[in-house]
């Protein structure tokens, strides 16, 4: 007996749409400077609930990887792409070997739609957690 093909999930769907796409729709509908200052707020007030003022481009930096992984379980996983990406991403938020808002924000400008607000609902998540405590 033959089994009937597994419909795809709704989430399947929607990301091999996207994935097609290179990213979400309407860009124009966005203003990417008003969602990168948002992004800069959450952070600067998820470090005053933590208790380091002065922390906040150091956490945005940590978190900007969220979405890539973490270095050494890139490395351990033999994923090339992604410690190259890593890396580049590492490398474009420093100036003189050292970590800048001015390259963080930059950076912010040229990563993906769907990239950009999906870190903006991390921050916001994060930031509620501590809100939360």
């Amino acid at each position: 007996m033959s089994q009937l093909p597994k419909r795809k999930t709704l989430k399947q769907r929607i990301h091999n749409y996207i994935s097609k796409k290179q990213d979400i729709c309407c860009e124009k509908y966005y203003d990417r400077k008003l969602i990168i200052q948002q992004i800069v707020k959450k952070y600067k007030n998820i470090c005053i609930l933590r208790g380091e003022p002065n922390e906040y481009v150091s956490s945005i930096h940590n978190d900007l990887f969220t979405f890539v992984g973490v270095l050494f379980e890139l490395k351990n996983n033999n994923d090339v792409e992604g410690v190259e990406l890593w890396n580049d991403l590492d490398k474009q938020m420093f100036e003189n070997n050292k970590l800048k808002p001015r390259e963080i924000v930059r950076l912010l400008y040229h990563v993906p739609l769907y990239y950009l607000l999906s870190f903006l609902g991390h921050a916001s998540y994060e930031e509620s957690k501590l809100i939360a405590k």
